[in-house]
């Protein structure tokens, strides 16, 4: 099988996100910006070196805090992609958090979706292309565990259809197979 070559985009900060979405990421955030929001990317397209890095680091964080090694397997599991598999080696995924947010030393945990910032993201992400990529109310269908930091780009068109009929990202798929699509 031949390898798909994902064009990048590098960002002021160094981070990379697929070039198809960096128009409507930065109208986003200059939005963001004009709402009194100043954003931070955290993290976007990982390669699958730094996905294991990244999935490595947390079940070793995990065993620090004195989980036996298959619990801090399945902790990990439940926000960390094994590599191969992560949406972030898309390039079409980003976390993003509120620089206030960020300061707190919080991290990216649910509870993000108290703040000002991330409500006016979810209110506007479907101008922009984007969807919440793991909603609370349906982990039983993308098993993965809420995450209200990071967001999926699939297109202004295809945003509004899965917001507008809540649907995750897999039923969305489901719906354009039965259509033929």
């Amino acid at each position: 099988m031949e390898a798909i070559e994902t064009p990048l985009k590098v960002l002021p900060n160094g981070l990379q996100i697929d070039e198809r979405m960096e128009t409507d990421y930065n109208d986003w955030m200059k939005a963001a910006k004009e709402a009194g929001f100043n954003m931070v990317l955290v993290s976007s397209y990982r390669s699958y070196d730094l996905q294991k890095q990244v999935y490595n680091q947390s079940i070793s964080d995990n065993q620090s805090q004195g989980m036996s090694y298959d619990d801090a397997v399945a902790e990990t599991k439940k926000y960390v992609a094994f590599p191969g598999s992560s949406e972030h080696q898309t390039a079409l995924a980003i976390d993003i958090v509120d620089d206030e947010w960020l300061a707190t030393g919080k991290g990216l945990i649910p509870e993000y979706d108290q703040t000002a910032s991330q409500k006016w993201l979810v209110q506007t992400m479907k101008d922009y292309g984007f969807i919440l990529r793991f909603p609370k109310h349906k982990e039983d269908l993308t098993k993965i565990s809420y995450e209200s930091w990071h967001f999926r780009y699939v297109g202004k068109e295809n945003a509004a259809y899965i917001i507008d009929h809540d649907l995750s990202l897999e039923e969305y798929i489901t719906k354009l197979q039965e259509a033929g699509k």
